[in-house]
């Protein structure tokens, strides 16, 4: 899934570069917290063994952990970004759908990382 973040993260800079470009700030800064959990996820996949050995803690604990926290981080973001829309409905449905796409991802990290490991 190293690739598949990295597509992610890809993808939604420049969707935020083409906002910042567009002249439209606030939707690019509504897409900055969405870059946190691939970006962590990579980060995670490269660390995740080190800190393994640092804590008294198994590889993919370590990893779950990196994610379950980017998730956090990345929720608590997008509900500090949800004030620069005027209108209620907007936030609603860009924090709703902001916290489907964290969570649905984290899952699916987390689920393959856990399959990989336990398959062997």
């Amino acid at each position: 899934m190293l690739i598949e973040c990295a597509a992610i993260f890809l993808l939604i800079s420049a969707v935020s570069f083409m906002y910042v470009r567009a002249k439209k700030k606030n939707y690019a800064l509504a897409t900055v917290p969405l870059l946190i959990l691939p970006l962590a996820n990579i980060l995670a996949y490269a660390a995740s063994g080190k800190l393994a050995n640092i804590l008294p803690m198994d590889k993919f604990t370590v990893y779950a952990a990196i994610n379950i926290v980017a998730v956090v981080i990345s929720s608590c973001l997008v509900g500090v970004m949800s004030y620069k829309f005027p209108k209620r409905s907007t936030k609603t449905a860009y924090i709703i759908m902001s916290l489907i796409f964290n969570i649905t991802l984290a899952a699916i990290l987390v689920y393959n990382m856990f399959e990989a490991i336990y398959r062997k």
